[in-house]
This record gives structure tokens, sequence and C-alpha cells, in this order.
């Protein structure tokens, strides 16, 4: 076993800063964090690994539901800044306090087509994750994304190690025994 990667500690972050080296040999599994404020290195030698659990979080995978919803509220928001605009030019005089709720309605719309195509056409982060427990008790998880090939690999090699693994998700299964 020897690899090295870049990995998240404790939990999954969308674009954080919680990143490190995620490195193992045959005597120890380290970590070093790049930002040392975020957290501590971790080293934990391999003897000391009572087991390795392997997890997949599928929650941050992209909703169609969740896009069809919001496409559904934007589309409303556009009626309503319409009917609003349109009413009015008609009435002749448009308030201050009109315009400012015109205005406000807008950029709300701006946002809702934000989500919309985010929901849509956004990244879908399928993620691993890696708790490692050691012989005092201690549990330690680091976690990547599947589309992070080197941590695929490093998950492949722990689970070829000598090291006592256990997977937890059938499909996560067949990537790992690649």
């Amino acid at each position: 076993m020897n690899f090295e990667t870049e990995a998240y500690i404790d939990e999954y972050v969308i674009d954080g800063r919680n990143t490190g080296v995620f490195a193992g040999d045959d005597t120890s599994i380290t970590y070093t964090p790049e930002h040392s404020d975020m957290s501590s290195s971790v080293s934990i030698p391999t003897d000391e690994i009572t087991s390795v659990t392997f997890r997949r979080n599928t929650s941050f995978l992209r909703n169609q539901f969740l896009g069809w919803f919001f496409a559904a509220v934007t589309l409303v928001l556009i009626l309503i800044v319409s009917l609003f605009t349109v009413g009015a030019i008609t009435g002749g005089s448009i308030s201050q306090r009109m315009m400012l709720m015109i205005l406000f309605m807008f950029l709300m719309v701006l946002g809702g087509i934000s989500t919309t195509y985010e929901y849509f056409n956004g990244e879908e982060y399928d993620v691993i994750i890696a708790s490692i427990r050691s012989d005092d008790g201690e549990s330690q998880v680091f976690t990547g994304r599947m589309k992070n090939t080197d941590f695929v690999e490093a998950c492949g090699e722990l689970i070829e190690s000598d090291i006592e693994t256990q997977n937890l998700n059938k499909k996560l299964r067949s990537e790992l025994d690649d």
C-alpha cells in the first residue's frame, strides 16, 4: 500500500478549505492539512488501525424535483413582476415604492433563474467517506469525491491492504474494486 492524494478531513464541504494531503504506506496513514488553522495533522500507525469503513454520501447529487420547484416559483415571480410593471405603466404614474418593489422582485427572479440553472446543470458531488478507527477508540473521517480518481484508487489500496475494511454501500463496492 502506497498512496498520496487530496482529501477532506471530518466532512465534505463544497469548495471548502478543509483539504489536505491524505497519504498512506505500510507503516502509517497520515493527513496533512493545507491550512493548519482548519485542522491539525494526523498520523495513525497501521498496526493501531482496527477498521476502515467506507460509505457513500449522495445527498449532494442534483435533485431534479427541486429544480422543477424553483422553475415554477421563478415563473410565478416573472408573472407577478410583469403584472406589477404593466399595471404601473398603464396607471400613468409609478411611485418610488412601486419601483423599489419591482426592482426587488426582479432581483428575486434573477436569483430564481440562477438557482434553477444550478439544479439542472450544476456539478454533481458524489462523495466517498472513509472512517478510520484506531485501537484507542478514536475515529478519523476522510472524504473525497468520486471524480477524484486518486482518492478512489487510495481507497482501493486500503481495501487491498491487510487492514480490516468494510464497505457499507453496494454501488460503491464496484467502483472501489476496479
